[in-house]
């Protein structure tokens, strides 16, 4: 038995996170997915940019590094769930989380999918309520961890990070906004996947081929594309398919192509038969 147990620590890759005890004293031992380089240290940390939230002054980001706590998550791993108590903010490093909510019979929509640099949880930290949504990783991340009252005493005393939490609670009230106008106003199914494509394809993830078509790297199922646009999976793989057939987006492995961007456009409020299945 001692054997096996020497064995199981001897293959698993545990490192103390954070890196030395953070301000309450606590060093944590965890496993790290194979595909993680950690970063330990905010003030040293590579990944930042201006989009994230810790892009902070110094002495905001040191204060930030002594509450923080590191975990890293799988793919399928859970951050928190729908419904339960708002402990903390987990601050997004890398990787991605997608942001879900479920029904009391089991129908699911996808939110949003949160990138690196976003703090999940805010809202709800914020306003002192419940977890809203449920935070399923979707790829490997590094998430930092901040209990609740130190997250809000950190906003007090530092104003650049009250700034920042203010711009990421306009930014998913925005994504919010443009999610809701795009399942109330889309007259059919079809409205509501040319919208998605649309969408992704002026974001971060959408680029230029150079020779005329966008392409995008589809990191979802049909089903995962279904949930974010309220359908069935069945629906998606039709509705792709006809657009295939179009040659209006072409699809090779998890490589998403938009061969005719205004052939697109043009489908939203159209009720054309082939295209307006819901």
């Amino acid at each position: 038995m001692l054997k096996d147990v020497s064995n199981t620590l001897r293959d698993t890759r545990w490192i103390p996170l954070p890196f030395g005890p953070n301000r309450r004293g606590i060093t944590t031992f965890m496993k790290v997915p194979n595909k993680i380089s950690v970063q330990h240290k905010c003030s040293d940390c590579g990944l930042r940019s201006e989009s994230f939230f810790c892009e902070l002054t110094k002495p905001a980001l040191l204060a930030f590094e002594s509450l923080k706590i590191t975990n890293t998550y799988p793919k399928g791993g859970t951050l928190f769930n729908q419904g339960h108590p708002s402990n903390g903010i987990y601050m997004l490093c890398q990787g991605k989380v997608k942001m879900c909510a479920y029904s009391r019979d089991g129908r699911t929509v996808i939110l949003r999918v949160a990138e690196a640099g976003e703090v999940l949880g805010l809202s709800s930290v914020v306003s002192n309520t419940e977890f809203e949504a449920t935070a399923e990783v979707i790829e490997d991340c590094q998430v930092n961890f901040v209990r609740k009252s130190d997250f809000l005493r950190f906003l007090e005393e530092h104003s650049d990070a009250a700034l920042n939490a203010i711009r990421q609670l306009s930014h998913n009230y925005h994504a919010a906004f443009t999610q809701v106008r795009s399942l109330a106003l889309s007259a059919t199914v079809a409205d509501k996947l040319a919208r998605l494509f649309l969408d992704w394809s002026r974001s971060d993830i959408g680029h230029s081929n150079g020779n005329g078509a966008i392409h995008l790297k589809l990191q979802y199922t049909h089903e995962e594309i279904a949930a974010m646009i309220g359908t069935s999976r069945e629906t998606v793989t039709r509705l792709m398919n006809d657009l295939r057939r179009k040659n209006v987006i072409d699809v090779k492995g998890a490589d998403l192509y938009i061969n005719d961007k205004s052939q697109l456009e043009s489908i939203i409020g159209s009720r054309q038969r082939g295209t307006g299945g819901a």
